[in-house]
């Protein structure tokens, strides 16, 4: 390739002396190594030479090496000073991540930072940092149609291929999806293709059934669509056949969008999670979103056609607490906004395409081997978890939403040291005969089962919320405080750190960002205390993903409603004959005047365990309280079976 050869060439011509030239060098070096593999696989490269590819693809970014390179900030600080070193730390994590584009056979995204690096040769050090914040405000057509392409198009078979050609006797195909593979990978790959061949239908089926049943239960008719989309942990290729199998039997294509493997650094993301502040601005902003529209334009037919996306996901990995960099790049209010603004009209566009009310979505979550204690055990009692039947809990989840239904707050009690008092305003209904507040959650869209939710009133939502312990988004919090006033949270605290005000901040900058605050989106009471028993049996609660945690007791979440771009979608229920009117506050009203000022496009699950948990009641408008919980046991009349696994759950 000719920008190959001339970065090679440009190599031969590089000094010694400097800095600059060193970080050319090696930032040159890893681009000539990004065309080595583009061209390798493009040929007949051994399964040993691609498991080599990828593993020195890696390299770079486990932790230690990372920290010693340039593309850890603090080391690019060190060396070039506070804002260049920024963008040096930036441009050389974006070439490290090059590979992701090199396996795939993506060379357009290659070409272009090729270009970006013989033109930094010849900026040199003083004029790196207005070329690079040039450079990366550029919005291609052709780079956002690819990008799109490989996410909503079926015709998109690079990972799809490779799962179906994947064999048990042979895993070294694992090594070409470009993902981190690591002994997890390797072992779970060999766990699923030992489980029985019934384990695996049940698991399939447990997946497309769930994924239909959304559709169903929210009155959609995926009938009209004929594709979705689906991302998978690396070692679950066994289950793909049966995947497209099943959904094919509903008219639906499926294609796998993406392969997950091990996570690469985590410290590295949260470092470079604002690197696009460096480049933002309000023309790039408005350029982005106009080349959105014309790329979606484009594809409109395939588009039309896509029914939603499902997700298998891992849980499992130890705990992960940040090191807040300095020397990272942050995003001011300006940057914020602009961020903000770039992802509602994306949002926006997307919707004008793939409606809210035309789409669905599924996720389904299973143990990784890394998961301390017995991992097979643990994965046999996930699945016992992810196919409890819907007609157990549908009448249980029932009776707790007749109590809800007519009440003027819940009211959210903690026990012991948990400070929890917390009232949480309910829509009012003006119809009882046909009107309902909250939405009777079981093995759809969300896997396993067991929650009732509803779209709190933000006037007269006050009070406090207090989490011991917290997992969310991947980052850990300890004792997470969030007061309400009126449903926005006004102060916040937790004891990650000894100075208040860094704890402050990284509330602000992992759960509210790119918004100073949050409104409460969500009030949920989980049912599922199979999955609270097992979580104390295997001593793994802080180890669950929120999509299992949410469903052992309340829980809280900041930002949107459930049913953001959606709220005009609702029919009534086939079980209830009621429609769910509970889809909109004060702040997502606002749709029906300016989109913009409706969603926050963010939305965190807070759960309260119940061993935190006191009482959750309904306070109704005279004065009567229902409890639902009461002691932290179930007490409303018809939900006392689920106090068995509780009484289970405390033998431990």
């Amino acid at each position: 390739m000719y920008k190959e050869s001339e970065i090679r060439k440009t190599l031969t011509e590089l000094g010694t002396q400097s800095s600059f030239d060193m970080f050319l060098r090696e930032t040159g070096e890893r681009l000539l190594f990004t065309f080595t593999i583009l061209n390798e696989l493009k040929g007949n490269a051994s399964p040993e030479r691609v498991q080599e590819l990828n593993e020195e693809a890696h390299a770079p970014l486990l932790e230690d090496a990372y920290e010693r390179g340039l593309a850890n900030p603090a080391k690019a600080a060190e060396v070039f000073g506070e804002e260049l070193g920024r963008f040096v730390s930036t441009f050389n994590y974006k070439i490290l991540f090059l590979f992701n584009e090199a396996f795939t056979g993506n060379a357009p995204v290659i070409e272009q930072m090729a270009d970006h690096w013989l033109e930094a040769r010849l900026a040199g050090q003083n004029g790196f940092v207005t070329l690079m914040r040039k450079r990366w405000a550029e919005v291609r057509l052709d780079l956002t149609e690819s990008m799109c392409h490989r996410g909503y198009d079926p015709a998109t078979i690079f990972y799809t291929d490779l799962a179906l050609a994947a064999t048990p006797d042979d895993l070294s195909y694992l090594y070409r999806y470009g993902v981190r593979i690591t002994e997890n990978i390797v072992r779970t790959a060999s766990f699923i293709n030992s489980l029985p061949e019934e384990t695996v239908k049940l698991i399939v089926d447990t997946m497309v059934n769930a994924y239909i049943e959304g559709f169903k239960e929210s009155g959609m008719d995926y009938t009209i669509k004929n594709s979705l989309a689906m991302t998978i942990q690396a070692g679950y290729e066994r289950i793909v056949p049966g995947l497209l199998a099943g959904f094919e039997k509903y008219g639906l294509k499926m294609f796998v969008r993406q392969v997950e493997g091990s996570r690469r650094n985590r410290q590295a993301a949260y470092d470079h999670r604002f690197d696009y502040a460096l480049s933002i601005s309000e023309e790039m902003v408005e350029r982005r979103i106009a080349v959105t529209g014309e790329a979606f334009e484009g594809m409109a037919d395939v588009l039309h056609n896509f029914s939603g996306q499902a997700f298998l996901e891992v849980f499992g990995e130890p705990p992960f607490s940040p090191v807040l960099k300095p020397e990272a790049c942050k995003a001011d209010d300006k940057a914020s906004g602009l961020f903000n603004k770039q992802m509602q009209g994306s949002r926006a566009i997307a919707n004008d395409y793939m409606p809210g009310d035309e789409t669905s979505f599924e996720i389904i979550a299973f143990p990784s081997p890394e998961i301390q204690g017995d991992f097979e055990e643990i994965f046999r009692d996930t699945v016992r978890l992810n196919t409890l039947s819907n007609k157990t809990y549908r009448p249980i989840q029932q009776a707790i939403i007749d109590a809800m239904d007519g009440a003027e707050f819940a009211h959210i009690l903690g026990s012991g040291s948990n400070e929890t008092d917390l009232k949480v305003a309910l829509c009012p209904i003006t119809d009882p005969a046909k009107q309902t507040i909250f939405e009777n959650c079981l093995a759809s869209v969300n896997i396993p089962l067991g929650e009732v939710f509803t779209s709190p009133m933000l006037k007269g939502t006050n009070g406090l919320l207090h989490v011991e312990e917290s997992f969310l988004r991947g980052l850990r919090y300890d004792n997470i405080r969030l007061e309400f006033k009126d449903g926005y949270v006004t102060d916040w605290s937790c004891s990650n750190f000894d100075d208040p005000e860094r704890g402050k901040d990284y509330i602000r900058e992992n759960l509210f960002f790119p918004h100073k605050t949050l409104p409460l989106g969500e009030f949920a009471i989980g049912t599922n205390t199979v999955v609270y028993a097992m979580a104390l049996k295997h001593k793994i609660m802080g180890l669950l993903p929120i999509l299992i945690l949410e469903k052992m007791g309340p829980h809280f979440a900041v930002g949107d409603t459930c049913y953001s771009w959606a709220e005009d979608a609702q029919k009534p229920s086939p079980i209830t004959g009621k429609t769910m009117i509970a889809v909109d506050n004060e702040k997502t009203i606002q749709r029906k005047e300016d989109p913009s000022l409706a969603y926050t496009n963010k939305h965190t699950d807070v759960t309260l365990p119940y061993s935190s948990l006191d009482s959750i009641s309904a306070v109704h408008p005279d004065g009567r309280e229902v409890f639902i919980i009461k002691g932290g046991r179930f007490v409303l009349p018809g939900t006392g079976v689920l106090n068995e696994a509780i009484d289970e759950a405390h033998s431990y």
